[in-house]
């Protein structure tokens, strides 16, 4: 096991500092060249093969995903490596008129229907954007007017995947908010917050307690942090979130929904004993 793992780090060290471009059949062949390898040991002896095997599998999972669509999807057939999931590409747009300009550059996914889901709600979402903002420039003028729109991955772990989108518009001032898809990797769905919890329990009314509770908190500790805690009746039913490293529920509110713009995009970090009792 121990000669294993320092194989693994080697193949992950190559990847790293000695990249190179792949033909775009290879995943086939090596999935071919695993298929048909020959059982010739005794049985005692098969560990040994499945070594080999997944040795094989890692160098692909290590130097595939982001050399083409087809080879990141095709990964994710493999059982062995349950749901994978990888930004292959991004789409890019760019304008500008001297008055108004536009840069969008949002993740393009692979990996199964779950990230075809989400590129296609992200698609949707920024031809959205993209058809206001466009409307806006002829109804602006000649007043200046910008709209700019990133991608991140924040979550990647063996359970889950999730990709953040933030768009800022500045016209007078300036405006940002987001959202956050979700790739459940245990099940391959694409998920929002309210498929975490059963239908009978009341999770909107725990976790805005929860909020109301720590923004009063905060502003108790710091006088120059502030929120509105008298004007917040509830989170969204499909209130933004995003699991921490530690596995722990984040929500996360657009600028101003619920405090002053100088607060930014506020996160509250929901402690377990909140939610446990109300999910699935």
């Amino acid at each position: 096991m121990d000669d294993f793992r320092a194989f693994d780090e080697k193949l992950k060290e190559r990847a790293r500092t000695e990249p190179f471009p792949l033909p775009e059949n290879y995943a086939g062949r090596v999935f071919r060249t695993c298929a048909g390898l020959e059982e010739t040991a005794p049985k005692r002896r098969r560990p040994y093969r499945w070594a080999a095997w997944a040795a094989a599998v890692l160098a692909l999972f290590i130097t595939v995903p982001n050399v083409s669509p087809a080879a990141a999807a095709a990964m994710a057939d493999v059982p062995v490596l349950g749901t994978i999931v990888r930004v292959v590409t991004f789409r890019d747009y760019t304008y500008d008129d001297g008055w108004h300009s536009a840069d969008i550059s949002v993740a393009e996914l692979a990996g199964g229907d779950a990230a075809q889901e989400v590129d296609s709600q992200t698609r949707a979402w920024t031809d959205q954007l993209l058809g206001q903002f466009q409307a806006d420039c002829e109804a602006m003028g000649e007043s200046y007017g910008s709209l700019s729109v990133t991608s991140s991955v924040v979550t990647d772990s063996d359970t889950w995947f999730t990709l953040r989108v933030d768009a800022e518009e500045v016209r007078a001032s300036g405006y940002q908010f987001s959202r956050f898809y979700h790739i459940d990797k245990t099940t391959g769905r694409a998920v929002t917050l309210k498929e975490l919890f059963r239908e009978d329990g009341d999770y909107v009314t725990a976790l805005s307690d929860e909020v109301r509770r720590q923004m009063e908190e905060r502003m108790a500790e710091d006088a120059e942090v502030s929120y509105f805690p008298e004007e917040f009746t509830a989170i969204d039913p499909e209130q933004n979130f995003f699991f921490d490293e530690d596995g722990r529920l984040v929500l996360v509110f657009d600028e101003y929904t619920v405090a002053p713009g100088s607060m930014g995009m506020p996160e509250f970090t929901i402690p377990t004993d909140v939610y446990t009792g109300l999910l699935k």
